[in-house]
């Protein structure tokens, strides 16, 4: 084919518009891509039976760290999208949740869960897939017993719960302790690490536990024994709502804390912000786990989260909107440092985690057993309630020493 000058010239407005036309469908795509968010899947219990002020107290601080990142330019330039799912704190939910959030949603990270039943079930589905899973709240051993390279530990664990109340009863000279377990994997086995601590810390000190039904509504015929023989402590080892059932039915048969029997709460409720909604007169004088204290030190990150949730809610963060936070803002550390999404690359980048977070410096045990991908470090109080509806920030800590403010006292 022979081509002229004027044929050529003739053509050229024609070739530019095409050209044009395809640089203008291929431009938005590419913008579109670069900004594309990156999704990380939350399951949490926002309904019953799971504990549901403890999932809105995580995914509080989890949209706390969302909003923080995106302000910040997002991970990889990219902003990060939450999808929560309700795993309703049964494992069977928790399950097909994460299931979705992965094969469905194309989720690069699992942030969440409350209830140690659930993390187990989450933990394998994460290692069936190979997704990374940054654990906000599941305190059982078994969850890091497992050895599975995806998932990582933000929240408190048993084994420390159980030596923090294993030192307790050695400090208070006590003589025979009774623990109520939940019937779930967290339950008994904070019960059973209790019971190890004590032989070790406290080997005078008489131990059983009985476990109870975490949905039953009268646990009477556990307590009410307790009258005749009362114990020197009582420790419930129970999520909401049966933590707090438990709690008022020992005060309501007068069985602890009384002037005999102390009133140990290892479940960390009395920080939360329904306690007194739900606790009347048998939170008086009850001694609690705090894993987060306005008295306790936090970081300069950690103030602004503080802060943040203040402003949103009118009310002081729990521990658990601090947990949630830490989990988001290790994961997105993580995928930065990564310069990936890749599964690979991101649990990697997590292994060799040094972050200052809102309570610390994260980093991960990488030693097998209860603290396999564990943050070791987070602090934590035993704090006492010392007048009905009291104030956290006005009651005192009176353990560990190192940061007491009083001395236990009884009724």
């Amino acid at each position: 084919m022979k081509w002229n000058l004027r044929g050529v010239l003739c053509l050229l407005p024609l070739v530019l518009a095409v050209g044009l036309s395809v640089s203008l469908l291929i431009s938005p795509t590419a913008t579109s891509a670069a900004e594309e968010p990156i999704l990380i899947g939350v399951p949490l219990p926002f309904s019953p039976p799971g504990s549901v002020s403890q999932g809105s107290e995580a995914k509080a601080g989890i949209e706390v760290a969302a909003q923080m990142i995106n302000e910040k330019g997002g991970i990889l330039k990219r902003p990060v999208k939450l999808i929560f799912e309700d795993s309703q704190g049964l494992p069977e939910k928790g399950r097909a949740a994460v299931e979705k959030l992965i094969t469905r949603d194309k989720v690069v990270a699992i942030v969440g869960e409350n209830h140690s039943s659930v993390g187990l079930v989450v933990a394998e589905v994460a290692h069936k897939y190979g997704v990374p899973f940054i654990n906000v709240n599941c305190w059982s051993d078994a969850i890091r017993e497992k050895g599975y390279k995806e998932v990582f530990n933000v929240a408190v664990f048993n084994s420390k719960m159980a030596m923090a109340g294993a030192e307790l009863a050695k400090e208070l000279g006590l003589k025979n302790v009774i623990a109520f377990p939940e019937n779930t994997d967290f339950g008994i086995g904070l019960a059973k690490n209790l019971a190890t601590y004590l032989k070790e810390k406290s080997p005078a000190t008489q131990y059983k536990y009985e476990v109870l039904d975490r949905e039953a509504k009268d646990h009477s015929p556990a307590i009410l024994p307790l009258k005749k023989s009362p114990p020197d402590m009582v420790v419930p080892i129970l999520d909401p709502p049966g933590g707090y059932l438990v709690i008022n039915q020992l005060f309501e048969h007068g069985v602890a804390p009384t002037a005999k029997t102390w009133l140990l709460d290892l479940d960390a409720l009395a920080e939360l912000p329904d306690f007194w909604d739900n606790v009347s007169g048998g939170g008086k004088n009850l001694m609690g786990v705090a894993l987060f204290h306005p008295k306790m030190k936090l970081t300069d990150l950690g103030n602004t989260v503080r802060d943040r949730h203040m402003k949103a809610t009118q009310r002081e963060a729990s521990r658990v909107v601090f947990q949630g936070f830490d989990g988001l803002w290790v994961a997105a550390d993580a995928i930065n440092r990564a310069g990936s999404t890749k599964p690979d690359a991101v649990i990697a980048a997590l292994q060799k985690t040094k972050l200052v977070a809102s309570r610390g410096t994260v980093t991960f045990d990488s030693k097998p057993g209860p603290t396999f991908q564990q943050w070791v470090d987070m602090p934590y109080a035993i704090i006492q309630f010392t007048a009905v509806k009291q104030p956290l920030a006005d009651a005192p800590i009176v353990y560990p020493p190192s940061i007491a403010t009083a001395k236990p006292v009884k009724p």
